[in-house]
């Protein structure tokens, strides 16, 4: 009996360590194709689609001397799945490198590059889709 609880208790352990190791990724058939002339930027090497529309109530950014900081908000009528798709691919292309996510109700991007971080939630509503962009950026001009 000993020997039976034991080799289940191993088998548990192995199964919980390699199932942790796994990394989530919100997987979805949707696809927005863009253009250069579709995509803005409001901040340095952050993009943004035109379809998105602003909201300057819910946004506030900061300049002090060099450093950039602070959120801006959109809305739009995208699927949440087609915008994490298109800030992975598009905040790769401005040089940034994805360093982590996590999905619950809103889909939370997290990217660094040498001279600074951006964090990217994207959540649907009942009518749009929100994006908030917090950013921290250095050497800006």
């Amino acid at each position: 009996m000993r020997k039976i609880f034991l080799f289940l208790f191993s088998l548990m352990l192995f199964t919980g360590v390699s199932f942790a190791q796994e990394r989530v990724e919100v997987i979805t058939p949707e696809r927005i194709e863009t253009s250069q002339a579709d995509i803005t930027y409001p901040i340095p090497y952050i993009p943004v689609l035109r379809g998105l529309d602003y909201q300057p109530a819910q946004s506030a950014l900061l300049k002090t001397g060099n450093i950039l900081t602070g959120m801006l908000v959109f809305k739009g009528n995208y699927k949440p799945g087609a915008l994490v798709e298109f800030y992975r691919i598009q905040m790769r292309a401005q040089g940034w490198e994805e360093i982590g996510s996590f999905t619950s109700k809103t889909t939370f991007l997290a990217f660094r590059r040498p001279d600074g971080q951006a964090f990217i939630s994207i959540s649907e509503g009942w009518f749009s889709t929100e994006v908030r962009l917090i950013v921290f950026l250095t050497g800006i001009r």
